[in-house]
């Protein structure tokens, strides 16, 4: 009989923290799990680790596969998991008592809830900071649920945070080679999900400080590619013509990840990304009639044209440190 409850752990080099989020997991009282361990060609003791765990607790299977980051390790887990649902955690996270039992209990009594989302916190140094904790709301109907989601608040981009129906995850899987991997995939949650809610139950604990993490380093690439993740997820507008001052809003940010990436590395190549951003930029009568601040760099930005812009707005910068 398959686990109601998929679990998926993509593992690297993380031999200092895999035991305690192993252990907060198979710890909870919820126990109807399988837990599937993804060793991406651990180079440390991740490995035997793994393997230690499965033959102590038949919940717990390990694949080893090589090298090919943390979207490739996750397709994998997704390729074989059973459960009716799925969730997951990154092997130097962990998860509070309770989570589980408290979210699959909601879930397994109201079978509309397709998404859930609980509360995590920033983990650093040992110690909790940042608690995100968006007050009980449930979403329902397409608009709504992006409504809420494309600005990644209340619903937030990241994945680990959620327990998912099945279904949401069919033929979806994580662009290999992207950091930005989550964020990407909004809209295709969006275009599945008929109901999303919002618990107040459970922690997920995200370890920050950890200098080897997949998430540490905010360069070009990253940049780029959160570029990427909101030009897709800006896409989703067409959808809702009448979020008209969200989108003003939403394309602001788009536009200044792309400033950004281009400060990291001034000398980068962006032409791509600026055939993007002229192809979304607002009209002067969608400028005008928002209710956003930007307006004023909007429409200075709209008169030279994006690519200029940059230019100026990044020697800007420069001569301003």
């Amino acid at each position: 009989m398959n686990p109601s409850l998929s679990i998926i752990t993509p593992v690297y080099n993380v031999e200092s923290y895999l035991d305690r989020c192993v252990q907060s997991i198979l710890l909870q009282p919820y126990r109807d799990i399988e837990l599937i361990l993804i060793d991406d060609g651990s180079s440390d003791k991740s490995s035997i680790i793994c393997d230690k765990w499965a033959q102590e607790d038949a919940r717990v299977i390990v694949i080893h596969k090589e090298n090919g980051g943390v979207s490739s390790a996750r397709n994998v887990g997704l390729e074989i998991a059973k459960g009716d649902y799925l969730t997951f955690v990154d092997p130097d996270d962990f998860i509070a008592p309770e989570t589980y039992s408290a979210n699959m209990d909601y879930l397994l009594a109201h079978d509309d809830i397709d998404i859930i989302q609980y509360p995590y916190c920033n983990y650093v140094d040992g110690e909790v900071r940042d608690y995100h904790k968006p007050s009980t709301q449930i979403f329902k109907n397409s608009k709504t649920i992006f409504s809420n989601w494309w600005s990644g608040m209340p619903l937030e981009y990241v994945i680990w945070n959620k327990i998912y129906k099945r279904f949401v995850w069919n033929d979806v899987r994580f662009a290999i080679g992207r950091t930005s991997e989550d964020t990407c995939l909004v809209p295709e949650f969006v275009k599945r999900a008929k109901t999303v809610y919002i618990s107040e139950w459970g922690l997920y604990y995200y370890q920050r400080s950890r200098k080897d993490s997949y998430t540490y380093v905010y360069d070009f690439k990253k940049h780029l590619d959160l570029f990427i993740a909101h030009a897709t997820i800006f896409k989703c507008f067409d959808m809702f013509p009448d979020m008209a001052s969200e989108k003003i809003v939403a394309f602001t940010r788009l536009f200044r990840r792309l400033i950004t990436a281009k400060q990291t590395e001034p000398s980068a190549d962006i032409h791509d990304c600026i055939v993007i951003v002229r192809q979304y930029f607002p009209t002067w009568r969608e400028i005008f009639s928002s209710h956003n601040t930007d307006k004023l760099w909007l429409s200075v930005a709209k008169l030279l044209g994006a690519d200029m812009f940059v230019k100026i707005f990044v020697y800007y910068l420069k001569i301003m440190r």
